[in-house]
């Protein structure tokens, strides 16, 4: 709920410091559950310990791994269909009602108590499907979420900070990232069972992992659904919307009841409008969805990388991990800052090409040191480029329409988030080596950056601030055609 503003509240400046702060902390406390649950820890509990219990036999055990693997991402996938679904007619609903700060703590909230139930997940082949599906609610809630909290941005920043403050937050993402999972490996894992000496016995120095990762992603996100600042209806806003349709403004009005099948149509005839008012921002959502989902495969399959085509050890793979993100969250940091002074098209541009030449570089020199110098280098650009991809619709968005756009943005990178894990997948397949993968992801990143330059972004890809009459499919602006031939 919102917190009233009074005459005894905090000053402008003290509000704006709390909403800042409460911004990245929530990155800083989410980023757990990826790093935690989805990539170092419990998924692998899952899939290795729970899936081949009763297993006897080199080969039986690994066709129970296999097994296990196969039922966590099938049920990924259905929930990434899901996330398809709602994000952007949750995005619509919180757009038109006004309801995003409500649907930002409930989606939240559910992230948390899916984790807190993770330890139910006994460790035995039959548990199976419920880690699985967990897991799996968990991605849905958390990918919705975040819709809601990037839409947090435009109203916390200006043009002119804007990639500071998304880049910043984004840092403290990986260094929380780094933190949790430190604490995680020191408490409950090495040495031993770790320092608080809960028993492994049934697996429950890794089932209580889970309670503390809840725990750490409350504490992080709980300053933002506190404070969050108000989301107008998108009929409150001055000016309005002129695009909209009489359907659309009975609902802002409040003289006609959301329901999903009207926002599932205002979101096709938000799509259909785009086509004709908006054919950048459309573009930019395609091609951002091919170079993003290269971008995440970058850390997919980073360990796979390194242990089995580059012989590190399990406590190297670790090392490289922890210093993978702490050198991404020093890039994003920085990169933010890029991001105010040449603009996000221009970062996005040198981050997407540095890591295709990087990868390229390790393709072609096989020794481990090359791997450990290039790889962590890339780890550089990785987050500059994801900051600026969210930086870079704000400003693409027009009021009003934040929250249903990074509804579409989520939409998009779901409905091609199997490129780049496929290409690696496909590469191997085809050359069995390993190594080939990296080919896989390098080719998807190079594709969403060919998709991504003939882009004509005008003033919303350069720094600076930004005019509201500049933003695509604002009253006003010329028709497409003219749009289309602006500079870049």
């Amino acid at each position: 709920m919102s917190v009233p503003h009074s005459s005894s509240g905090p000053a402008p400046a003290a509000r704006s410091r709390r909403s800042l702060v409460s911004f990245a902390l929530w990155d800083g406390g989410m980023s757990a559950f990826s790093s935690v649950i989805l990539t170092f820890v419990f998924a692998t509990y899952v899939t290795n310990a729970v899936a081949t219990q009763g297993a006897v036999g080199e080969e039986a055990i690994k066709a129970a791994q296999d097994h296990g693997s196969q039922v966590l991402t099938s049920w990924q996938a259905a929930g990434a269909v899901a996330i398809a679904l709602l994000a952007p007619l949750l995005g619509n609903l919180a757009d038109s009602g006004g309801s995003r700060n409500a649907l930002l703590r409930i989606t939240t909230l559910a992230t948390v108590a899916t984790i807190a139930a993770m330890p139910l997940v006994a460790l035995d082949a039959d548990s199976l499907t419920l880690g699985a599906v967990l897991i799996a609610l968990a991605v849905v809630f958390s990918e919705l979420a975040g819709v809601f909290v990037n839409s947090v941005l435009p109203e916390i920043s200006t043009t002119e900070n804007r990639g500071r403050v998304s880049g910043t937050a984004w840092a403290v993402g990986y260094w929380g990232s780094i933190l949790c999972l430190v604490l995680v490996l020191v408490l409950f894992v090495m040495p031993g069972t770790g320092i608080l000496g809960i028993p492994a016995d049934d697996g429950w120095n890794l089932r209580a992992i889970p309670l503390f990762t809840a725990l750490w992603i409350l504490l992080g996100t709980l300053p933002l659904m506190l404070w969050a600042p108000r989301h107008r209806a998108r009929g409150e806003i001055e000016g309005g919307d002129d695009a909209a349709t009489e359907g659309e403004r009975r609902v802002q009005t409040g003289r006609t009841r959301w329901t999903p099948w009207q926002g599932y149509a205002a979101i096709v005839r938000r799509v259909v409008r785009a086509f004709r008012e908006e054919p950048a921002t459309l573009a930019y959502l395609a091609a951002s969805a091919i170079y993003r989902d290269g971008l995440g495969a970058v850390f997919s399959v980073a360990g796979v990388l390194a242990a089995n085509a580059y012989g590190f050890s399990t406590v190297e793979v670790i090392v490289f991990g922890i210093a993978a993100n702490l050198i991404a969250g020093v890039g994003v940091f920085l990169g933010g800052r890029l991001d105010d002074r040449i603009g996000s098209r221009a970062v996005i541009i040198i981050g997407c090409a540095a890591i295709v030449v990087l990868g390229l570089v390790i393709f072609l020199l096989e020794a481990q040191l090359v791997f450990w110098v290039m790889g962590l280098t890339i780890c550089l650009f990785v987050g500059p480029v994801q900051s600026s991809s969210r930086n870079l619709l704000t400003r693409l968005s027009a009021p009003g329409r934040e929250t249903e756009n990074f509804g579409l943005y989520a939409t998009t990178g779901r409905a091609l988030g199997f490129l780049g894990t496929a290409a690696f997948s496909a590469s191997v397949a085809l050359f069995h080596d390993t190594r080939m993968g990296i080919i896989g992801i390098i080719v998807v990143i190079a594709l969403g950056l060919l998709a991504f330059v003939p882009i004509r972004l005008g003033a919303a890809g350069r720094a600076g601030a930004l005019d509201p009459a500049d933003r695509p499919g604002a009253p006003g602006r010329p028709g497409a055609s003219e749009r289309t031939s602006a500079s870049g």
